[in-house]
């Protein structure tokens, strides 16, 4: 499960906290039973995701489920299976855009895009096309899903479970990188700038198929992390650093605010970064490495931002909040019926 999974997953936990009946349909069995009200459907995870069998296996899911409302996220082929299935069940779907990507439906490399099939830009775009509303992270996908549909485009924050701590953690003197290791995330940003300073030391967290150059002795490349063990590295990293260029609002800012770390970033989410003082938005290796460097030297300037990150993150971010706007959505389309 990456990001946008992560985070349907605590949504849909936390709705069945509240006694709704929630359906939860992926690739595995859930490792236990559950005590919530939440059923997990397996749809099998050795089907290929285009083959005749996964189609079946999904369809069967979806009507073992039997629910009012269907939400599906990131750009799949299910995003067009479920709309399709919805539409002739009269049900209503809801598709919950992650990433400025999933706005666009010229498949462009500028997004990046892979060579996707013509099929599967049929089904994406019929998905998007037939959606009862269009959730967004962020304004700024939003925006772009407003310059090419006609379904209802709102915008839920992400959210996370924030825990009150009584002291600001104490800092160890590194900075974090964790993301999936892939194109669109370039991994290979982090290598250069942790060359040119060297003085530094940086952690990396992440799995992925992409081939990582020479790393220098300055990174240390930790591999997969969850849990508490990842929790650990962002309450002591001294700031967190993103280097993608194409995002939504990246989960990676709430986690590092929830522990008082500065962001550094290639992307900042609706200007936030620079509105609040989250940390520095830069466009170069040059300027990360500008950056890094002056908030390394100057522990006032990061425990000011640290300060203004948590306190944004608690504001604008906390799952509650997050899963009231939804549960609100949910009841405004059941009442359409």
């Amino acid at each position: 499960m990456g990001g946008a999974e992560v985070q349907c997953y605590m949504i849909a936990e936390r709705l069945a906290l509240k006694e709704h009946e929630i359906h939860y349909i992926c690739y595995e069995k859930a490792p236990e039973p559950l005590k919530i009200n939440l059923t997990i459907h397996s749809i099998g995870g050795n089907s290929s995701r285009g083959a005749l069998k996964h189609v079946t296996s999904f369809f069967s899911a979806l009507k073992e489920a039997d629910c009012d409302i269907y939400l599906q996220t990131c750009p799949r082929l299910a995003t067009g299976l479920t709309a399709l299935f919805c539409k002739l069940h009269n049900r209503r779907f809801v598709y919950r855009a992650v990433n400025l990507k999933d706005a666009d439906l010229s498949f462009s490399k500028e997004y990046y895009w892979p060579d996707v099939k013509w099929w599967f830009k049929k089904a994406y775009s019929y998905g998007i096309k037939w959606a009862d509303a269009i959730v967004c992270n962020s304004v700024r996908v939003a925006e772009k899903f407003k310059e090419k549909v006609k379904s209802p485009v709102i915008v839920i924050p992400n959210g996370h479970p924030i825990k009150p701590l009584e002291n600001i953690p104490l800092k160890e003197q590194y900075i974090l990188w964790a993301a999936r290791l892939t194109d669109v995330k370039r991994p290979h940003l982090l290598v250069e700038i942790a060359r040119r300073l060297p003085q530094y030391t940086f952690i990396m967290v992440g799995k992925g198929r992409y081939k990582l150059p020479a790393l220098p002795k300055n990174v240390k490349f930790l591999g997969f992390k969850t849990g508490d063990a990842l929790r650990s590295l962002y309450e002591k990293a001294a700031i967190f650093l993103n280097t993608s260029l194409i995002e939504g609002f990246p989960n990676t800012l709430i986690e590092a605010g929830m522990y008082y770390t500065p962001y550094v970033t290639f992307y900042d989410p609706d200007d936030v970064v620079k509105r609040y003082e989250l940390g520095f938005h830069v466009k170069s290796v040059e300027e990360a490495v500008q950056s890094i460097d002056e908030l390394m030297q100057n522990p006032d300037l990061r425990r000011k931002m640290g300060m203004n990150i948590r306190e944004y993150v608690e504001k604008n971010h906390n799952i509650e909040t997050t899963v009231k706007l939804y549960e609100k959505l949910f009841k405004e389309l059941l009442n359409e019926v």
